[in-house]
């Protein structure tokens, strides 16, 4: 979820989220991915099990977007479901910048995980049927004014579609059992999450996005009608296929939904073999 247009204390420890401006290839491997958990091995407010879990939920986020990367083309339709064919280059660009892995010493920008939400964050956590997480999309007045994404109670619960983390895709085992899943529904993980969420960051947005000439903001926005955004990104991309001049809806590229979206199905399209074929309304699987 977005939160825009207030002044946030700093309430945890800055992770360094080691993003490039690049539009060359990302040079991480599958298993190099998994070791952004190695920076995020403290968080003020997360107990251990919070610690281990948004770690992994990291790791997973930036293997999402290698693959959406790499797998990403006009042809396929892990991308034809959530993007024209003239946002390949924008959809590309966002997945490199997520996937980067850098020298930590170095990041190019820093963000705020909190574990524990209070106040109004915690409030905006339990409206409507609750969100996985609450991120200020503000834009930073310098460098050290660093913006947060709240993890709320929800994220944390075994329940809920963030007790998924990617399975191995090594370990035949798990892979299967994964792919062997019915519904798509049942795709998205933690990691699929902190992708949606990252993408909201002004300080990620502004590689791949134009600022918003109102707010001048560059953060994507929440574009939800139902209760499955991933359905709704889907639906998003149909009204823009017939309606393209349309100005009621942010476009696909602007949706933050769309960029998680595409990263998970096209990381199932090249693991699993399958392709998830929506009907024209964009809901159904």
């Amino acid at each position: 979820m977005k939160m825009l247009s207030r002044s946030l204390p700093v309430l945890a420890i800055a992770l360094s989220c080691l993003l490039r401006s690049t539009e060359a290839a990302p040079g991480l491997t599958p298993g190099s991915a998994r070791s952004l958990t190695k920076r995020a091995n403290t968080f003020v407010g997360c107990d251990d099990g919070q610690r281990k879990k948004a770690g992994q939920a990291l790791a997973d986020m930036a293997n999402l977007a290698m693959w959406g990367y790499t797998e990403a083309s006009t042809d396929k339709y892990g991308f034809k479901h959530y993007f024209r064919d003239d946002e390949l280059d924008k959809f590309k660009k966002a997945m490199s910048i997520i996937s980067q892995n850098n020298d930590p010493t170095n990041a190019p920008f820093n963000f705020i995980l909190n574990c524990t939400p209070t106040g109004k964050e915690l409030d905006l956590c339990k409206e409507k049927k609750g969100s996985y997480a609450i991120t200020d999309a503000t834009v930073p007045k310098n460098d050290q004014d660093l913006k947060s994404i709240w993890l709320c109670p929800l994220f944390f619960d075994k329940g809920t579609d963030t007790k998924n983390d990617l399975p191995k895709t090594d370990d035949a085992d798990a892979l299967k059992k994964w792919c062997d899943q019915k519904d798509y529904t049942l795709f998205p993980t933690a990691g699929h999450v902190l992708l949606h969420e990252i993408t909201h960051l002004d300080a990620v947005a502004k590689r791949f996005l134009d600022a918003d000439p109102k707010t001048k903001e560059h953060g994507t926005e929440d574009f939800a009608q139902g209760s499955r955004p991933i359905y709704d990104a889907r639906r998003l991309k149909v009204l823009f296929d017939n309606e393209p001049n349309r100005e009621d809806y942010p476009q696909p590229g602007f949706n933050a939904e769309s960029y998680a979206g595409a990263a998970t199905e096209l990381w199932a399209q090249k693991f699993c073999k399958k392709d998830f074929i929506p009907p024209k309304n964009g809901y159904e699987t």
